[in-house]
């Protein structure tokens, strides 16, 4: 099973939106020239990005405003709405082809600042104003049609990133993710946007933790483990995680016994995984 066939799983309704760029700006978003997508969130566009209950939006304001200013209350400084919870993709459109992107972390702040004068009233510029069109910056990487996947292996004992990272890892998650770096033992054909399965090993807790997607090509780092050896290294987000303490996804033994062909407890961190051993492998986590 091919990325694009997986993601014909999603109703992509449900979990993005689509923005009109122009092709340039796919093919910089694809190339990693262009890691973040800026929008105004104006009277306009509002509804895209903000969640709603029965067509209203939902404050998170301390305490409830005496004037209502939709979507331009200013709020001292804080975005006065939520993004929709649901919000995990943006599909980027220049007509001609789109581009689905992954997005891995929100940024807001305050644009154009001014009073509000009223619906379909011109927008007068006020510093001191107390309304404004917000902006919100988008993190994302592209999910590629044909990703590759990678098989990671952790062993808590011998590792630089211990039990107790993990869990404050886990804890300190933003929008449901948290990010890290992990050394790749066959990274030349790893890219920015492939994706990976974490495997435990080592002790009784083996099997897989967590999942991802990268966020970097490979590059070049000291060794983790303090020797002269120069390593390669990934940037990915974690999507998808176990909590620390209990037991994995998929256990060392149901590996083992459903995909005997790969060693699973044993062998490099960043093994390239065959088209076969994937649908295998997704195919047990769907049981789960």
């Amino acid at each position: 099973m091919n990325t694009e066939e997986k993601n014909k799983e999603i109703d992509i309704n449900e979990v993005a939106i689509t923005l009109e760029v122009d092709s340039e700006v796919i093919a910089k978003v694809r190339s990693g020239e262009i890691t973040h997508i800026l929008m105004d969130i104006s009277e306009d566009n509002q509804n895209l990005v903000l969640e709603t209950v029965d067509g209203n939006l939902i404050l998170v304001t301390d305490k409830m405003p005496t004037t209502f200013h939709g979507c331009y209350l200013y709020n001292n400084g804080e975005f006065p709405y939520a993004i929709k919870n649901s919000l995990s993709f943006l599909v980027l459109s220049s007509g001609d082809s789109d581009c689905i992107t992954r997005i891995i972390d929100v940024d807001t702040m305050p644009g154009t600042r001014f009073n509000y004068q009223g619906a379909g009233k011109p927008i007068v510029e006020d510093a001191d104003g107390d309304s404004c069109i917000w902006e919100v910056s988008f993190e994302v990487v592209p999910v590629p049609a044909e990703a590759k996947t990678y098989l990671m292996r952790w062993n808590p004992s011998i590792s630089s990133f211990k039990e107790k990272n993990f869990e404050e890892c886990v804890e300190n998650m933003v929008h449901g993710m948290f990010r890290m770096n992990w050394s790749i033992y066959e990274w030349e054909e790893a890219r920015r946007g492939d994706l990976f399965f974490m495997m435990r090993v080592g002790d009784d807790k083996a099997g897989i933790v967590f999942s991802g997607q990268f966020i970097s090509d490979p590059y070049p780092l000291d060794d983790w483990a303090g020797t002269n050896k120069r390593r390669m290294y990934v940037d990915m987000i974690v999507t998808n995680s176990v909590e620390p303490g209990e037991k994995p996804f998929l256990s060392l033994e149901e590996l083992q016994q459903a995909i005997p062909e790969l060693e699973w407890a044993k062998g490099h961190s960043g093994v390239l995984l065959s088209d076969e051993i994937i649908d295998a492998l997704v195919e047990l986590l769907d049981k789960e």
